[in-house]
């Protein structure tokens, strides 16, 4: 085998790690530890305004999880200040997609939020059979999104559903939150290099 043959076969493994990782799923933000977390009888609606401080892909939305302790599906959805239109939602359960340290995620259908405007993230803490626990209280927070989070609101809302509102003015409640997938075109021309090179090495080695 040349040694030209050779580095491409380096620069293969190289990029495979590459591509695996963009694959992956990055938490909008995350904590340490909780420490205190909270229930109610009433169903409430935990929302969480931000801006977008760059062009950014959300391909999850999920939940607060007390370490595996869901008990109720949970209404999410992502909704768009401006014009106060809902992009997308899903229902989170304890057998979703993807687990971080301390939410579940399902998949949805990626979105695109743009630079500059401001979005709201909204959460449902239960459903008509009752309401799951969800946080105020965290150390070690960190926002891993590029973002600025303007503040928090919540509503009580008896019948489960989703409902807008823009508001900043309570404490910091956590049920929701959303992760990150790479730009889809970025993912589609890093998987076209790797079928390119997979093609330049085959008729290397059959010539």
């Amino acid at each position: 085998m040349s040694k030209r043959i050779f580095g491409l076969f380096i620069l293969a493994a190289l990029l495979l790690p590459v591509a695996a990782k963009a694959d992956s799923v990055s938490p909008g933000w995350e904590f340490t530890s909780v420490n205190s977390q909270r229930s109610s009888s009433n169903v409430y609606t935990f929302g969480i305004v931000f801006t977008a401080n760059s062009d950014m892909w959300v391909n999850y939305l999920g939940y607060y999880d007390p370490t595996g302790g869901m008990n109720y599906t949970h209404l999410v959805g992502l909704f768009d200040v401006t014009t106060e239109t809902l992009l997308a939602y899903t229902t989170v359960t304890s057998d979703s997609d993807y687990s971080s340290a301390h939410f579940l995620y399902n998949a949805i259908t990626p979105v695109e939020l743009l630079n500059g405007d401001e979005y709201v993230l909204e959460g449902v803490s239960g459903d008509l059979n009752g309401t799951d626990y969800y946080t105020n209280n965290v150390s070690g927070f960190a926002v891993n999104a590029p973002i600025t989070i303007n503040g928090a609101n919540y509503q009580i809302n008896v019948v489960g559903g989703l409902s807008f509102d823009s508001s900043t003015g309570s404490p910091n409640y956590y049920g929701p939150d959303f992760g990150l997938t790479p730009e889809p075109n970025s993912l589609w021309l890093l998987g076209s290099g790797l079928a390119g090179l997979a093609g330049l090495i085959k008729r290397k080695l059959m010539a």
